[in-house]
């Protein structure tokens, strides 16, 4: 069942377990790891108006905004949990859906093909969060959140 939902009924929502797991394997700070959170809960925002066709190219996490992706994993664990909060925001359970090998593979297959196509939907991507979460947002995720949180700062928090 599809239902109707804001942004702000998107971020309307607090888990004190999720922010303090994160807390915990991560080795950030509490406030770091709300601010995380919600961003974490707009990236879920976008799936779901994905999902609505409301946004015509596939989204897509990569390395720059890989601390969402692990925030996303985080909040998971903890399943019931992530599946009320799917169920009673969205009105359906937003599945995480990783590279798979056969897709990694083809992309290696033909580099340059899908150089321009990767390129093409990064220009797409950072103007659908510019349109629907603004320009402070993009920012965050795709300067900020590279630079504080790449893929080896990240493997340096990991207690």
């Amino acid at each position: 069942m599809k239902k109707k939902c804001t942004l702000e009924d998107a971020l309307d929502y607090q888990n004190e377990d999720v922010i303090f797991r994160f807390v915990k394997v991560y080795n950030v700070s509490e406030e770091q790891s709300i601010l995380l959170f919600e961003e974490t809960k707009k990236w879920l925002w976008l799936c779901y108006k994905a999902v609505y066709s409301e946004i015509k190219t596939p989204l897509f996490i990569d390395d720059s905004i890989l601390i969402i992706d692990e925030m996303w994993h985080n909040f998971i664990f903890f399943t019931k949990d992530y599946e009320r909060y799917c169920l009673d925001k969205f009105g359906f359970f937003i599945h995480h859906l990783p590279t798979t090998k056969k897709e990694s593979e083809e992309w290696r297959q033909d580099i340059e093909k899908n150089i321009k196509s990767y390129l093409n939907s990064v220009e797409n991507q950072y103007s659908i969060i510019f349109d629907l979460l603004g320009k402070e947002t993009l920012l965050l995720w795709y300067k900020d959140f590279a630079e504080k949180y790449s893929s080896e700062k990240i493997k340096e928090l990991i207690r």
